[in-house]
């Protein structure tokens, strides 16, 4: 003991590192690691707002604690990203034996989302419950995944209840840990540093059903699409009911378009629905300018006339084909 007193006195430089090391790891060992999950219950998604409605269990653990401490400051959560909170603290308790401090909840809440439309109706939107403690910055608590359960549901289980008629799939959960820190004193002269706390993401991944958007949406456009393709059997010189015929489906196809997008929100980009919905009004817009040329043609002498006879014959075959071949390369490029 004399010798190491003697060290210290001998190298002051190695007694400073000592006190600082020393001083760093009481420091870690009040850091409480706080193992979080969730099990989610029921979603429903507001497209137009852009919001989700969701259900849930949560859970908090500490392990390994110190029975002389105090571990309430636990359940102290905030869900940062929530609206019309309902939070019920369902079970807390300290467990002597195996010394672990936990604490359970059922949520019900609403969060926003920023949506991504682009390729609607093979979108994919993040959700995403974010969760930090009200009164301990990163100092204090860092939560971490828990590690011993399933911190989340598994998709394969088919146990999350989407409230939204079949209309999406959730496709991925996952989670992320970090830091995030407050740049700003909130008014409070005393603040002098800003606070970082530790914030827990769960991620939830959904995607529209797209067979059961396609099976909605194709029935109507192809009665559209037929309506304008009957121009090719129309003769010539029967201009109004061709040109009714397209004029009608062109008004249909916009009716029908404006009746989807009543239930998106309203968005500044273009979607690929838009896409297929412009190529369906090109394809309309074809299909009339062709009947006007022809009409024209077989008002002209016999040549042009032949010429007109042509034109009708392969656009009833070139119609189809091209559409389709453009609908596969729109879709295949997204």
């Amino acid at each position: 003991m004399n010798y190491i007193f003697a060290l210290f006195r001998n190298n002051y430089v190695l007694f400073l590192f000592f006190l600082f090391v020393s001083f760093n790891h009481l420091n870690a060992q009040k850091i409480v690691h706080c193992k979080t999950g969730i099990y989610l219950k029921t979603i429903k998604i507001n497209q137009i707002d852009e919001t989700f409605d969701v259900n849930f269990y949560y859970w908090l653990r500490v392990d390994s604690i110190n029975l002389n401490e105090n571990y309430e400051f636990i359940k102290d959560i905030e869900f940062i990203n929530s609206s019309n909170l309902e939070n019920d603290i369902l079970e807390e308790k300290v467990d002597s034996i195996e010394k672990y401090y936990y604490v359970n909840g059922f949520c019900k809440s609403t969060f926003p989302y920023k949506s991504n439309f682009k390729n609607f109706p093979f979108d994919k939107q993040n959700l995403n419950i974010e969760i930090e403690n009200t009164v301990a910055n990163n100092t204090k608590l860092l939560y971490i995944p828990d590690n011993r359960f399933s911190l989340i549901n598994k998709i394969s289980d088919n146990n999350i209840d989407i409230l939204n008629g079949g209309l999406f799939n959730v496709s991925e959960l996952n989670f992320n840990t970090g830091n995030y820190e407050y740049k700003t004193n909130f008014g409070d002269p005393s603040i002098k540093e800003y606070d970082v706390y530790s914030r827990l993401n769960f991620n939830i991944k959904i995607s529209h059903n797209a067979f059961e958007v396609f099976q909605k949406i194709s029935l109507p456009l192809l009665v559209v699409l037929i309506l304008a393709y009957l121009v090719f059997y129309i003769p010539d010189h029967e201009i109004g009911t061709a040109s009714a015929l397209t004029v009608t489906s062109l008004l249909a196809a916009i009716a029908f378009q404006w009746t989807i997008y009543d239930s998106l929100p309203k968005v500044s980009y273009i979607t690929l629905m838009d896409k297929i919905f412009y190529l369906v009004f090109f394809f309309i817009f074809y299909a009339m300018a062709q009947t006007v040329f022809t009409f024209n043609l077989s008002e002209g002498t016999d040549k042009q006339k032949k010429i007109s006879i042509k034109l009708e014959l392969y656009s009833r075959y070139l119609f189809p084909i091209l559409f389709l071949i453009s609908l596969f390369l729109l879709i295949y490029f997204i």
